[in-house]
């Protein structure tokens, strides 16, 4: 019998600014074939830097520099895009992230510039219905350059609660905020995690089945693991994994180090860079943590057991330069890598034992920073 096609779709957010890019791109995946097209394109929104899919629903963070902009789109059957509405305000600037409260009825910003946390409530059929008084941060690390103020980058529900769990980059600090059914956060916050001064933390991946959460630390380019207890609180961090500063080159896993396969050239070439860790995302059977590193461009790779402890696998090139984000597929096989400098979208295919990638497609996309797959 002839092996008909399959298909996967994926959702690619861009940064506009220099007029090359036409905004949120839609990609097709053709298994049989091993090849991605673009499916559709030319929505016109200004810097959708950040995607999260959600049933029939694409919520979007444009990052923009003169206000905060949280955007809903839905997506038809032939995968094309609507806008349904946004929230703005312009008190706040640079959202970078949005996430959903667990109910989808209120959408969360992180607003790097301002340092800020924006709410965009939804109505009950999904749509924008106006915002609330944003939440904002004060403080500051010893990074003059980065840390001069608060930037917050990422927020993320902690599994199987109300809690946001807020990463300023700025202030070094994980804040814990419980929201409400409505959407608003409760004040004082929860928590807040502190994590070792200069480290910039930047993203939360959390274990699938463990009370275990892998926070990217941008500017010291490792990944702290922090164990919580049942409710999501009184956060202690239990490892510090570091990422690979070269091609070849592999960082130290509390405090070792293996360099595998690493020139001279490779070594000076990357030193000229400045390397900047990026996204983290576990495997949905929670065996392996995937992390990306921009600079020394490469997809690290870390196993875990059954308890939570982790070893380095292996590290692999992104396929292109400055791996911004990726995203794994629903069902672990594949992982897709938006390398923003290089301008595209690099699909791998991965090891259903050791979760090693293997290089399956690519295509041009001009400043991608975010992909997902459909669910």
């Amino acid at each position: 019998m002839e092996q008909l096609p399959r298909s996967r779709r994926l959702f690619v957010g861009t940064y506009t600014d220099g007029g090359a890019s036409e905004g949120i791109y839609v990609l097709a995946f053709n298994e049989f074939e091993r090849s991605l097209r673009v499916e559709h394109a030319g929505t016109h929104a200004p810097n959708p830097s950040f995607l999260v899919r959600s049933g029939s629903a694409l919520y979007v963070a444009h990052e923009l520099s003169d206000r905060s902009c949280l955007a809903v789109y839905s997506v038809a059957d032939d995968g094309s895009l609507a806008c349904r509405g946004a929230c703005s305000s312009p008190a706040d600037a640079g959202t970078c992230f949005v996430a959903a409260h667990p109910n989808r009825r209120c959408l969360y910003g992180a607003n790097y510039e301002s340092g800020s946390v924006g709410l965009c409530l939804l109505t009950a059929d999904g749509n924008p219905c106006g915002g609330l008084p944003s939440v904002r941060h004060v403080g500051s690390g010893p990074n003059r350059a980065r840390q001069s103020a608060p930037h917050v980058h990422s927020a993320s529900f902690v599994p199987g609660t109300a809690l946001l769990a807020v990463a300023d980059l700025g202030c070094d600090t994980v804040t814990l905020y419980r929201a409400e059914a409505t959407g608003a956060l409760e004040m004082p916050p929860v928590e807040t995690v502190r994590v070792p001064a200069g480290s910039g933390p930047r993203m939360l991946a959390f274990h699938p089945r463990l009370p275990l959460a892998g926070l990217v630390n941008e500017l010291a380019d490792d990944v702290l693991l922090l164990r919580f207890d049942r409710a999501g609180r009184h956060w202690e961090q239990i490892g510090c994994l570091e990422l690979p500063t070269a091609p070849g080159k592999r960082g130290a896993l509390n405090g070792s180090s293996d360099t595998v396969g690493a020139t001279q050239d490779d070594t000076t070439a990357a030193s000229e860079r400045t390397v900047l860790a990026a996204h983290p995302a576990f495997s949905p059977d929670g065996r392996h943590l995937y992390v990306s590193v921009r600079g020394s461009d490469r997809i690290a790779l870390f196993n875990f057991d059954a308890n939570g402890n982790a070893s380095l696998q292996a590290d692999y090139s992104s396929g292109g330069r400055g791996p911004r984000h990726f995203s794994l597929s629903p069902a672990g096989d594949h992982l897709a890598v938006a390398n923003q400098d290089s301008g595209e979208v690099v699909l791998f295919a991965l090891d259903a034992v050791s979760g090693a990638l293997q290089g399956e497609a690519r295509i041009a996309v001009p400043q991608p920073s975010c992909v997902v797959w459909e669910s």
